[in-house]
């Protein structure tokens, strides 16, 4: 947390943003102030409470002339706020000045987006240095690049299991991942159900795509998305509003999906339209 002495106003944000109420708003409020008075914790937070809500528009403005300023420590930032309103090359540039000034936190995120842009050679070494650097989610994402890049399987089951280790729980997922691509059903649930038991990032979820897809029991699927929500996993009211959504439940899965979309996700607004379907059709 900022100091409270010297960044008054940042730390009033901060603690405004990981109030339990959703207070959001209020923070904004005084981050901006926070950021008009020059204190340097300031930005970061306002972007980052500009991010939490989707306003990705108003983060690439306030990013932009203080990254070009020199500020690489906020360029990871920038680049999650271009590639969110779909400016790929130059969100591709913000990522790459976040890795050249030694943010290892971008490798797994610029691995990712490489990733989605098809450009497997140049994801894998990047999820490679990611996974070298310690970090625990870059292993199921290589894992899962080396799979769509080699004809071999053999190749991304033994990076599954050179990484998989229990004390970073969610290096466990990429092993499962491969359990379940190969068809080894019964191995692949034991290593979901460990990764969600130990708090794997995302674990509940992942496991409940895997009960969806490969077991097709909903009533577990839906339980492991009940404990998603209980604690909070990241995308947890989208997974769980797109579950509904396909289970023919549409109002039920109309408020996990307009949270979501509160917080942010593009995806859920999708959703939500798809849902409320298009007007021009009636």
């Amino acid at each position: 947390m900022a100091d409270v002495d010297e960044e008054p106003l940042s730390a009033q944000g901060q603690q405004l943003l990981d109030d339990a109420e959703d207070r959001h708003d209020e923070a904004i409020v005084v981050l901006r102030r926070a950021v008009a008075a020059r204190e340097p914790s300031g930005v970061a937070l306002l972007a980052r409470a500009y991010l939490d809500r989707g306003y990705r528009h108003e983060a690439v403005e306030l990013l932009v002339p203080r990254v070009e300023a020199g500020r690489t420590d906020l360029a990871l930032t920038l680049g999650d706020a271009l590639a969110g309103i779909g400016d790929t090359d130059r969100a591709e540039e913000a990522y790459r000045a976040a890795v050249n000034a030694g943010d290892e936190s971008a490798l797994n995120t610029f691995g990712v987006f490489l990733r989605h842009r098809g450009r497997l050679a140049e994801a894998e070494k990047m999820l490679q240095r990611a996974a070298e650097a310690g970090d625990e989610l870059a292993p199921a994402n290589l894992v899962a690049v080396l799979w769509e890049r080699s004809p071999d399987p053999r190749v991304a089951a033994r990076a599954a299991e050179q990484w998989a280790d229990e004390r970073r729980p969610s290096t466990l997922l990429g092993l499962a991942f491969v359990h379940a691509a190969t068809r080894r059903y019964d191995d692949a649930e034991k290593l979901y159900r460990r990764a969600a038991e130990l708090g794997a990032y995302r674990g509940h979820i992942e496991y409940s795509l895997f009960l969806q897809e490969a077991r097709a029991d909903l009533a577990a699927a839906e339980r492991e998305l009940e404990a998603a929500e209980r604690e909070q996993e990241p995308g947890w009211a989208l997974a769980f509003g797109r579950f509904l959504a396909e289970m023919g439940r549409p109002d039920e899965a109309r408020a996990y999906l307009e949270h979501a979309a509160h917080w942010g996700s593009s995806a859920a607004a999708e959703a939500l339209e798809e849902l409320d379907g298009d007007p021009q059709d009636d």
